[in-house]
């Protein structure tokens, strides 16, 4: 803290070590702290924002109008008209310029408040210590998650990442048996805290270590991130490297940060931002999938107000079993746009496919891509256990949930994966609505 945040200008690790202070507050004393800081996030937009300051002439008053009067707004609307949600001034607040959402084909830049970055960063710290591994103590890389693969060279930079002692390695997409095996030895290797990668990377690894019939010594931990964490990946993840699997959901443009404890509901990070799930509009009761909104807590430069993230989820109902307090997500389902849309209107996202693939241990990967409205293709990576009993048990599911639909089912096709190696389980070709 004495050396590193005055270098980098945000008290990340100072937030980390107040984060254990919030986790014991009452219910009622979080939330009294998250409205504080909800008015003053509002008040500051009303005053320096455009957008937001129009609203205010149009009678929203932070101080008394209810969040839920103000619009949602989205990537798109914002990288559209930039000066309109900016502050005042804002080149001369402490900010960073990032990027995000390449790997998803719809990349854009923004600039967020170093004291936001500070509250982002300084959860995810949070995060990792929940699972028993302490700042400093070392964590390897695994993938190319562009969020912790260091890319800057500056000296700050060299500094920080040496007393971080955070480590990559193999970093790449590849995913083949050959690279994941040398991966795994690479990491066992390094003897670390923590391993920290795509879910898909972690998978591949896995399959490899098992098939190869060799021992890698364990990490404390394991968190994955960037991926839907398909049920049997977890499974062969723990089983290959004999340590807990906690799995990470993120949106750093928003401020959400959300990861999984041992009964596998999603802790929101409460002093990031606030959480709604939506559907046209309305608050989904638990159970229900919706939309993510997100209203950052710290965020001035470019306030992110009932921002729209792009994914969809389900929020969590009453306290976790696991005891610890706060907002759950009981699942992520993924991003809006990966749903196959059937011809009755009827939308469906992974999480209505991946019971099936759990039941079927023969197979490795699967992906569905919908190429028209009624034409839907399965594709499949085998193991050496996959048999045909196996591939007819995939086929009657598809055609049971997706009626109307002709469903095929291959293990010759390659499964598709973004430029930066992430695994999309559904991918929806563009066709008229």
């Amino acid at each position: 803290m004495v050396v590193i945040e005055p270098l980098v200008g945000a008290r990340y690790l100072s937030t980390a070590q107040w984060l254990r202070e919030f986790d014991a507050w009452s219910p009622e004393r979080r939330r009294s702290w998250q409205r504080e800081r909800l008015r003053s996030v509002l008040s500051h937009a009303a005053a320096r924002v455009p957008f937001y300051r129009r609203l205010g002439e149009a009678g929203f008053d932070p101080r008394t109008s209810p969040l839920h009067e103000l619009p949602t707004v989205d990537k798109a609307q914002i990288r559209d008209d930039m000066g309109r949600f900016l502050s005042q001034g804002w080149e001369r607040m402490p900010h960073l310029v990032k990027a995000t959402g390449g790997t998803t084909g719809d990349p854009w830049r923004y600039v967020l408040d170093k004291q936001a970055w500070g509250h982002m960063y300084g959860a995810a710290l949070h995060c990792r210590e929940q699972v028993g591994c302490r700042y400093g103590e070392r964590m390897v890389v695994l993938g190319s998650p562009p969020s912790l693969v260091p890319g800057g060279t500056s000296w700050k930079a060299t500094l920080r990442s040496q007393l971080e002692r955070r480590l990559v390695a193999a970093a790449g997409v590849e995913i083949d048996p050959v690279a994941s095996l040398e991966r795994a030895r690479q990491a066992g290797k390094l003897r670390a805290a923590l391993w920290y990668g795509y879910a898909g990377t972690l998978a591949a690894m896995a399959d490899a270590v098992i098939d190869a019939g060799v021992h890698i010594p364990p990490p404390k931990a394991i968190i994955s991130t960037s991926e839907m964490l398909q049920p049997a990946w977890r499974d062969r993840i723990e089983e290959a490297f004999a340590a807990p699997l906690f799995d990470e959901y993120g949106c750093n443009d928003g401020g959400v940060l959300a990861q999984t404890c041992r009964r596998g509901r999603f802790h929101v990070a409460d002093s990031l931002s606030l959480i709604e799930v939506l559907d046209e509009g309305q608050a989904c009761p638990p159970g229900v999938e919706g939309d993510v909104v997100v209203t950052n807590l710290h965020a001035r430069v470019l306030p992110f107000l009932r921002y729209r993230v792009g994914d969809r989820a389900v929020a969590g109902e009453g306290p976790c079993p696991c005891g610890q307090p706060g907002t759950t997500l009981e699942r992520v389902a993924g991003r809006q746009g990966d749903r196959v849309r059937l011809p009755d209107g009827v939308e469906l996202s992974a999480v209505a496919f991946g019971h099936v693939f759990k039941q079927t241990p023969g197979v490795r990967r699967w992906q569905v891509v919908q190429e028209n409205p009624t034409h839907l293709t399965v594709r499949i990576e085998g193991t050496g256990g996959f048999d045909p009993s196996q591939e007819e048990l995939i086929l009657s599911y598809f055609q049971e949930r997706c009626g109307g639909v002709l469903v095929r089912i291959t293990m010759s096709e390659t499964i598709e994966r973004s430029p930066a190696g992430k695994h999309k389980v559904v991918v929806v070709r563009p066709f008229p609505k």
